[in-house]
């Protein structure tokens, strides 16, 4: 920052009467709330206070914020709408409300909630904005693993089918938005019923744990793995096409086959496969695999089809 764009925020900050007074000032950097106050320039909008909990949070020194814009906090993980609503409130007079995602110094994202708000002169026009910022990290870090657990299926640690149908619908979205391929495997383990009836349910289980852990293995971050029900799971492929869905399927086909559990070395899967068109909706999508599937077990099983 330069020493005019720090004089001109300083010079600035003076001639708020209000905040001239040592006790206003000393409450406020007091405060363990984060508070930052810019001019009212909502399209280049200049920091001219931060108080010492919002050098704490982003990592900044007070001289590195003053007269720049809180734009440099954001990243390529801040939502855009939020950035917009909050500058479409605030043209309206109106206080703004919300969580996002900002970046410290060092460049590592923070979960941040905040309150904006115009301060206003005696003529009703607006003079500043201010804002009370908490970092709210852990707690939304907290929140995600309590939802993800009640997304886990118990026994397989996949998505379970009404989390993953939820994650499979907003792919789709994302997909059509981003003109990206995604591409869906239905697989079932053959004669599962017989493993339950031969050797009972815990080694049933263990063949359902050892099935998902290899699913899981050879699909991606950014893929969904699900346990769909029963001996039934669904994949959904990211940016992947029918060759390349078709090559995880064999990949998990071939792992399981070579797999012997609990002496069995029987187990074998069967695969359905299918490339999303747009006009489909998640439950479609799975319906055509699941077809697919169902050809695979006709033609006799431990097999895929497209």
């Amino acid at each position: 920052m330069s020493d005019v764009q720090s004089a001109t925020a300083l010079s600035q900050l003076d001639r708020l009467s209000d905040f001239s007074d040592s006790l206003f000032r000393t409450v406020m950097d007091s405060c363990y709330e984060s508070i930052v106050i810019t001019d009212a320039n909502l399209d280049d909008p200049m920091i001219l206070y931060v108080n010492p909990a919002f050098c704490r949070m982003t990592g900044y020194d007070m001289e590195e914020l003053l007269g720049r814009s809180p734009k440099m906090l954001q990243g390529e993980r801040t939502d855009r709408k939020v950035t917009s609503a909050l500058k479409t409130a605030l043209q309206a007079g109106e206080s703004y409300e919300a969580h996002a995602v900002n970046y410290r110094k060092d460049g590592s994202p923070f979960y941040m909630q905040w309150r904006t708000c115009p301060v206003v002169d005696e003529n009703g026009s607006v003079t500043h904005y201010m804002a009370l910022q908490r970092d709210v990290t852990d707690e939304v870090k907290l929140l995600q693993r309590m939802k993800r657990k009640a997304e886990m299926d118990y026994l397989t640690r996949l998505l379970t089918r009404g989390a993953g149908e939820e994650d499979m619908n907003q792919m789709l979205v994302r997909a059509k938005e981003e003109y990206q391929d995604v591409s869906c495997i239905v697989l079932d383990i053959d004669h599962f019923k017989s493993v339950n009836d031969q050797h009972g349910h815990l080694t049933g289980d263990r063949v359902l744990r050892r099935v998902a852990h290899i699913i899981d293995g050879r699909t991606r971050g950014n893929d969904l793995a699900i346990r769909w029900g029963g001996e039934e799971f669904v994949c959904a492929l990211w940016s992947t096409g029918p060759e390349g869905a078709i090559y995880v399927a064999e990949s998990i086909r071939n792992a399981v086959q070579a797999e012997t559990i609990d002496n069995l070395d029987d187990i074998t899967i069967s695969c359905g496969v299918a490339q999303w068109d747009t006009t489909e909706s998640t439950l479609e999508l799975v319906g055509r695999a699941d077809k697919k599937l169902y050809e695979a077990k006709e033609a006799g099983r431990n097999r895929t089809k497209s």
